[in-house]
């Protein structure tokens, strides 16, 4: 039986196989590609055919005597390979300036009327038109040379996988100045501080005039003596040439002192800006910055006695508010992220200090702000990272002007610096505080230092 089986399927095979044999036909004709169809290669096509772009065209010298060929009439050249790309008019998508008609730039995605921004490529014939600054681009060599394809939108607008040509450099050069400083010249020192408005009830020098008018202000004392000291010190016609000094961008009270309290002859307690100014030495007829709070610790700041907060008038140091700055001795109210402290600066970790926006102790610290391995921390400050470009300093880009360092001489990233004191804001980012200038960066600065935290 089983021997039955096995020959019956033999059979089955030979006769399916003698039916493929006899099914081939050697004269048989293999179907090609007409005029349009696709295609892979040139073979697939019907005589007078290539294959170009995946699809059948008619080759160059082949003639249409159809009458109703490409070209419109019997006799007449065909049209020979894929037709020309169709490139975009006025108001039409984009993703480079190739996408475009000639005369047209990519702005936005969108082929615009504009001067022709440059043309690639150096061998014979044009080259591919290339874009220049704030079109829309794929990849860097669709811009024009001393430009880079940056992801993301210009002016606010954004696509996706397209970036904008933007500039490698600036031109721009440092200013060497920046904003921040208190005063330029000593006249600048003669304003009636912010912080002493409420205490005096004062608020302008016309506000001291009218009342110290009736005031014997050489012998007053208490708060006639105060509003008579800030008048003198303070106010036009009275401050005089020898009364301030600006020093490094800080004011420094230089007349002579010859009383210890609030008294015309006496010290004024606040700069224009608000640093602090101590009673007078009668001894050397000086009157000197005011003397740190004297913290050793954290601790210290609370117990045994609550010392009072740096840059808060009246404030005092609960349990667990303050962190001491050791350099000065001073004690700051402490943050915990960086919306706990003022613009500018930022909420050191290791101490919970608001430390200006750059100043370090440990490389970590300056690496992990940033993102950049290549920073160190020199003499309290992070390194600027090395740069070619002024792109290499400012991520976002050049375009619309948003950017502050440039590629300085020594292929550093540095700040640009400020350019007008209108550019400034107020002194030491204190809210309500007086405005600051815009001044040379004096050659040896102060180390970094901290302020209180606004909040917590």
């Amino acid at each position: 039986m089983r021997n039955k089986v096995i020959w019956s399927f033999l059979s089955l095979v030979a006769l399916a196989t003698g039916g493929l044999v006899a099914g081939c036909d050697s004269d048989a004709k293999i179907t090609k590609s007409a005029e349009g169809d696709s295609c892979t290669k040139t073979s697939d096509c019907d005589d007078g055919l290539r294959c170009e772009q995946g699809t059948c065209f008619k080759t160059a010298g082949h003639i249409d005597n159809s009458g109703g060929g490409t070209n419109g009439s019997a006799g007449e050249p065909a049209v020979v390979g894929p037709p020309p790309p169709v490139l975009g008019g006025p108001g039409e998508s984009c993703t480079k300036r190739a996408d475009c008609e000639n005369g047209l730039s990519c702005f936005s995605q969108r082929c615009t009327a504009g001067a022709e921004m440059g043309a690639g490529g150096e061998g014979p014939g044009p080259g591919p038109i290339l874009g220049g600054p704030g079109e829309t681009c794929v990849l860097t060599s669709d811009c024009s040379k001393g430009f880079a394809c940056l992801p993301g939108g210009f002016r606010g607008e954004s696509g996706v996988g397209v970036g904008v040509c933007t500039p490698l450099d600036s031109g721009l050069k440092p200013t060497g100045s920046e904003c921040g400083a208190e005063c330029v010249t000593a006249a600048d020192c003669c304003e009636l501080p912010v912080a002493l408005h409420v205490a005096l009830g004062a608020y302008s020098c016309s506000d001291l005039a009218e009342l110290v008018a009736d005031v014997t202000c050489a012998t007053a004392t208490g708060v006639p003596g105060e509003l008579c000291l800030a008048y003198s010190v303070y106010c036009d016609g009275q401050c005089g040439k020898n009364t301030w000094a600006c020093t490094d961008g800080t004011c420094e009270y230089t007349a002579k002192c010859t009383k210890a309290g609030t008294v015309v002859g006496g010290c004024p307690p606040l700069t224009r800006g608000g640093n602090p100014i101590s009673a007078c030495d009668t001894k050397t007829s000086k009157c000197v910055q005011a003397a740190p709070a004297g913290c050793t610790t954290d601790a210290s700041c609370f117990t045994p006695t609550q010392q009072a907060i740096v840059g808060s008038a009246a404030d005092v140091c609960s349990d667990g508010e303050c962190a001491c700055f050791k350099e000065t001795g001073g004690c700051y109210r402490k943050c915990s992220e960086a919306l706990d402290c003022p613009v500018g600066y930022s909420c050191d970790k290791d101490t919970s200090l608001c430390m200006p926006q750059g100043s370090c102790t440990t490389d970590a610290q300056c690496i992990n702000r940033s993102g950049d391995s290549r920073l160190k921390c020199v003499d309290g400050t992070c390194t600027q990272p090395p740069c070619e470009h002024d792109i290499d300093c400012n991520p976002g880009g050049l375009i619309d002007g948003f950017f502050s360092s440039v590629c300085g001489p020594e292929k550093v990233c540095v700040d640009l610096g400020c350019s007008s004191d209108d550019e400034c804001g107020t002194y030491r980012n204190v809210e309500g505080g007086v405005r600051s200038f815009c001044a040379t960066v004096p050659t040896t600065k102060a180390a970094p230092a901290p302020v209180s935290a606004i909040t917590d």
